[in-house]
């Protein structure tokens, strides 16, 4: 049998365990998140799989981090636990997207039109 414990070490009873394993089964896989990048360069965040969940931050990062947090938050979950909540984290690309990590090689091949070929006349 295996024995659960936290970053602190500290031992955790049956009650805690299955208090843990029904907070994070409230968790679903994947959520769906609308973002919007502020005029001042911030970010603000609609979690549409929970009404009225709502949150925003200066930086993508710290955007990332108050989602998490405003799940946890919507779910009631207690201090104690949330060490052992899962975490949600965009994709690198998403991340990308929005200036959070480097982007560390773009090739892309390109074919370029002209609109319309014109003559010149005198």
């Amino acid at each position: 049998m295996y024995k659960v414990y936290n970053k602190n070490m500290v031992r955790l009873t049956k009650e805690d365990i299955k208090k843990i394993n029904n907070y994070r089964n409230l968790f679903p896989c994947e959520i769906v998140v609308k973002i919007l990048r502020s005029e001042d360069g911030g970010f603000a965040a609609e979690i549409t799989e929970f009404p009225r969940c709502y949150t925003e931050a200066d930086t993508f990062a710290e955007l990332i981090e108050m989602i998490n947090d405003a799940i946890m938050t919507y779910f009631e979950v207690p201090d104690k636990y949330i060490s052992y909540m899962p975490t949600y984290l965009p994709t690198i690309k998403t991340a990308q997207k929005f200036n959070a990590f480097p982007v560390f090689k773009i090739e892309e091949e390109l074919k370029l039109k002209l609109p319309i070929r014109e003559t010149v006349k005198n």
